[in-house]
């Protein structure tokens, strides 16, 4: 019984993690369409092939430095379920992985999907 009440804790706080990851990343997603502003397809095919692919990368170096800034974050927020039944909030493995916030933070991106679907389809086109 007691190891079946540890595993509902644990399953209650990687539900309270995912949370919190899910409302960063709406969060940072909409933060990150505002400062880029609206998408601008004319504007957008003006640029020169390099161009597009170093501001995608430079957008991605970005993403990453803040996907790692935003997970080593949230280790920091407490749990509510740390030290029930000898819980260790800080053990749980959804913690120190971010499938949720990222998922969340790229699929909310307005901008950057736009930026990503254009630069697809012109890198097709040249095949």
């Amino acid at each position: 019984m007691s190891d079946i009440i540890f595993r509902l804790i644990k399953i209650l706080d990687i539900g309270y993690i995912a949370i919190i990851y899910v409302l960063l990343g709406l969060l940072l997603a909409k933060t990150f369409d505002y400062l880029y502003g609206t998408f601008d397809k004319k504007k957008e095919r003006t640029k020169s092939f390099l161009r597009k692919t170093l501001e995608i990368c430079g957008m991605m170096w970005i993403y990453g430095a803040l996907i790692y800034v935003v997970r080593n974050t949230v280790e920091f927020i407490p749990s509510p379920f740390h030290g029930i039944h000898g819980f260790s909030h800080l053990r749980v493995k959804e913690l120190t992985d971010a499938p949720v916030f990222i998922f969340i933070f790229f699929y909310f991106q307005e901008f950057l999907k736009n930026k990503l679907n254009d630069y697809y389809t012109i890198t097709m086109s040249s095949f």
